[in-house]
């Protein structure tokens, strides 16, 4: 009887063993899907130096598991022996010294600064989602010459003891952070942020169905409340698109990313209540770089045209509030890619958008700005459709 309990005893320890090498098994079989999705959207772009940062959960947090992540990849991609890899210290003094928030879901300018400063080709970030039994790694390659996604990776981790150890350990709080205030919520808003003599105030978010050239498609309506905080002097606003040297181009320079990795953008037949702007060519012939708007703006200012040498180096007006003026702004954002296509819908998202302010100085010129107000972890209420 002894002997038979012994054996049982035996058999247990021995399925718990296997069960926890076949559990690191599957891990590390995932870690290596993302990383080979990563390799591959790499190699299919052209993509030849990059750099990882870390990756962080939906509210902007950074823990030991978004940091293992990282450097999981950051070994992987060099032992390819396809891809320059910076090393991530170097990494993190660089993000540092530039004052750059890179965790998370990162803003197009900072990505193109990091690119011009390391001369890499692409960033790696994403988010890990707590799913209740397992952790979704949604994963973005953006290119730091436009500031934009060109692939996505995603896989699905099972909570095994090492995950939960990782995801406990080490939380740093909120680390994706714009140069502008954190949102405050008030009233029936959503979220606010204060970006110089702007508010902006997130009021609603809903899913819409969008008109397309050969068929529907899914929206995201976002209807925002933008507030002059001044109480002396008129400001002006626009929001800032891409242009060419012919008109502006089709989306702005906003997206939106939902929980499973999908990026949405707004066409400029979308965007409702506030002007749209972007910067044309130089007298040189080449276009101007998107983030030089607040340049161009003041040159219109100082020129009095939009037009220099028959060169149209501007497209579109600004709109102007007056002190302590409000109005109503509608974005509807359309999907592009989603990873994802079946399942649940998602509700989760991150809105990130450019927006030119400018404030009154001395007869038509005004002092401009520009800005990037992010939301993030922003929820589809309960009753939106």
């Amino acid at each position: 009887m002894k002997q038979f309990a012994l054996s049982i005893a035996l058999l247990v320890c021995m399925g718990q063993v296997a069960g926890h090498v076949h559990a690191q098994v599957t891990f590390d079989q995932r870690i290596g899907e993302l990383s080979k999705q990563i390799s591959d959207g790499l190699t299919e772009n052209q993509k030849q130096t990059i750099a990882v940062v870390e990756f962080a959960d939906l509210r902007g947090n950074v823990t030991d598991f978004g940091r293992f992540i990282s450097e999981e990849l950051i070994t992987r991609l060099y032992q390819t022996k396809k891809f320059k890899v910076i090393e991530r210290q170097l990494l993190n003094k660089v993000i540092a010294e530039q004052k750059l928030s890179l965790t998370g879901v990162i803003e197009q300018t900072a990505a193109q600064r990091l690119g011009k400063v390391l001369g890499v080709d692409a960033i790696a970030s994403g988010t890990v989602t707590d799913l209740g039994k397992s952790l979704r790694v949604n994963a973005r390659l953006i290119s730091t010459g436009t500031g934009e996604v060109f692939a996505v990776a995603v896989t699905e981790i099972a909570k095994d003891d090492s995950a939960l150890a990782l995801m406990g350990a080490g939380n740093t709080g909120p680390t994706n952070t714009s140069s502008s205030s954190a949102p405050s919520y008030q009233g029936n808003a959503i979220a606010s942020k204060d970006i110089g003599s702007l508010r902006v105030v997130l009021k609603s978010i809903m899913r819409v169905t969008v008109a397309g050239n050969y068929s529907a498609l899914n929206g995201i309506r976002c209807s925002f409340e933008f507030i002059n905080l001044e109480t002396q002097k008129p400001i002006v606003v626009a929001m800032n698109a891409i242009a060419n040297s012919s008109v502006i181009g089709r989306s702005l320079r906003s997206t939106l990313v939902d929980e499973n990795g999908g990026l949405w953008r707004p066409r400029n037949s979308d965007v409702a209540g506030v002007s749209i702007v972007g910067v044309g060519q130089q007298q040189s012939g080449f276009l101007y770089d998107p983030t030089e708007i607040v340049t161009v703006l003041a040159k219109r200012d100082d020129l009095n045209s939009d037009e220099d040498q028959n060169q149209r180096f501007i497209f579109g007006p600004t709109t102007e509030m007056l002190p302590g003026q409000n109005m109503t702004v509608t974005m509807t954002f359309v999907q592009e890619t989603n990873p994802t296509t079946s399942g649940a819908p998602p509700k989760i998202f991150q809105i990130a958008s450019e927006i030119v302010v400018g404030i009154a100085k001395s007869g038509t010129k005004k002092s401009y700005s520009l800005h990037n107000f992010t939301f993030d972890q922003v929820s589809l209420s309960a009753g939106a459709r």
